[in-house]
């Protein structure tokens, strides 16, 4: 919003920077930026322009990398993003075949929620992501792997697991330790927990660490979500124990996650072929 400030950035003069902008508007016909009181900021038009531009960007960083990967051959990079509940399944997949068939390749992981992975995807700073597929997301490509089964982890001897049935009423009375907003597997709780009349849960702890929420069920009577398998193999060292509460009967599905213009390498496409075997 400042033009010394981006004429800086830039390493250019805010004179040099003006003119710019000044050939910009006359190329295109309309104005692109107008002065208010927070700053330089974009027209209606700008912000059209803008994202027009955003996705050449991405399509041209595509192409570059395309020919650099049919030079390179074996040679180059994969950009992968990952769930926090499946890092295991991906690690595995590919380590150490991935990297025994080609030896010059980087791998790179990325470890997030859903909403955090799908943007990187979608603004091609991810070549793909291996993650949850609940909701649909515009521009963005779905190939399902595996359903897993989610469930309540609170830690052991928690209020809840002295319960030989215990319902969504029991679990009403806890507060929990969330994913950050925008991860769909809270959101079901909190509709479901809307929808039998116990309105939208003040969450005691939101963090975008599965780690962080462990540590918090683990020494207080909070709970939170996770898939069983997860739950099955932190039990020995977290000490967690899986409810079943019939009400969140929730089976999410896990997959692929790529965009569906996105050029994918051959480097790409062989470490999704591996996942996809695992």
């Amino acid at each position: 919003r400042n033009l010394a400030r981006a004429a800086e950035t830039l390493g250019v003069s805010q004179p040099a920077l003006t003119r710019s902008l000044q050939r910009l508007e006359a190329r295109f016909g309309a104005q692109l930026f107008v002065r208010a009181p927070r700053g330089v900021e974009l027209t209606p038009i700008g912000t059209a322009l803008r994202a027009r531009v955003d996705r050449a960007r991405i399509t041209l960083d595509d192409a570059e990398r395309e020919v650099e990967q049919l030079g390179a051959g074996k040679i180059g990079k994969v950009r992968i993003g990952v769930g926090h509940m499946l890092v295991r399944l991906v690690s595995q997949a590919l380590i150490p075949r991935f990297l025994t068939e080609r030896p010059a390749a980087q791998v790179q992981f990325h470890v997030g929620f859903n909403a955090e992975l799908f943007g990187l995807v979608q603004a091609g700073n991810l070549d793909f992501s291996v993650c949850g597929l609940l909701e649909t997301v515009p521009n963005l490509a779905l190939r399902e792997l595996l359903v897993s089964d989610l469930v309540v982890v609170v830690r052991e001897g928690h209020p809840l697991t002295k319960l030989e049935s215990p319902t969504i009423r029991d679990l009403a009375a806890f507060r929990s330790a969330a994913p950050s907003a925008g991860v769909p597997a809270r959101h079901l709780v909190e509709a479901q927990l809307t929808k039998h009349g116990f309105g939208n849960r003040m969450h005691a702890v939101e963090t975008n660490s599965w780690e962080a929420i462990l540590d918090a069920v683990t020494t207080t009577d909070l709970f939170s979500l996770a898939p069983r398998t997860e739950v099955l193999r932190q039990a020995a060292t977290h000490r967690v124990v899986a409810i079943t509460i019939p009400e969140l009967d929730i089976h999410p599905r896990n997959g692929v996650v790529t965009r569906d213009d996105a050029y994918l390498s051959p480097l790409a496409l062989r470490a999704i072929e591996l996942i996809e075997l695992a």
